[in-house]
């Protein structure tokens, strides 16, 4: 078994080649479940593109929250200087948070790191859902905020991305206790 790094993205929407990544967190995760290393950054905008009214709505971020935030290819450095590449990625629907990572690793010359990282991602959503299939768990557990609260964890933050990170870490490990 190799470490997880558990990521989140904050976004100014869902379109990977018309939107910006905005903040990202990340929570590196050894093989006895302990957490090793967090990391977080806001993001500049790379592209001129707005922040749309639902991504807004959805992380209550906008404009005035990136003054003092890092150019794309500043945290990718500053990411893989204390992250390494030896992990694989986690996350809610983690497709979403990995195609903003490639992009962001495309566009900046990272590829050959981001090619390093283990290509088998693990989808916490999926487990979820696979589980409230078989009638493990409610079916009405759709959001990470339901599993949260179905697990009373402990939220301080809506959409933060460093504490969706660690969240999406511990709903894992409520998930991966279930017999």
């Amino acid at each position: 078994m190799r470490n997880i790094c558990f990521m989140d993205f904050e976004t100014t929407g869902i379109d990977v080649f018309k939107d910006n990544p905005i903040e990202f967190g990340a929570v590196l995760v050894n093989e006895e479940n302990e957490i090793i290393k967090e990391f977080h950054s806001f993001l500049s905008l790379r592209t001129k593109r707005k922040f749309s009214a639902q991504s807004k709505a959805i992380h209550g971020l906008d404009e005035s929250n990136l003054v003092n935030a890092s150019e794309q290819k500043e945290m990718l450095v500053h990411f893989f200087n204390e992250f390494g590449t030896d992990y694989r990625f986690a996350g809610w629907n983690i497709n979403f948070d990995v195609s903003f990572f490639r992009r962001m690793c495309h566009l900046n010359n990272f590829m050959r790191e981001y090619n390093k990282i283990y290509h088998r991602h693990i989808d916490v959503q999926s487990i979820s859902y696979f589980l409230s299939q078989k009638g493990i768990l409610p079916e009405k557990e759709k959001s990470l905020s339901d599993l949260v609260d179905l697990f009373d964890l402990e939220r301080r933050e809506k959409h933060s991305a460093i504490e969706d990170a660690r969240l999406t870490f511990e709903v894992y490990k409520k998930l991966m206790a279930i017999e």
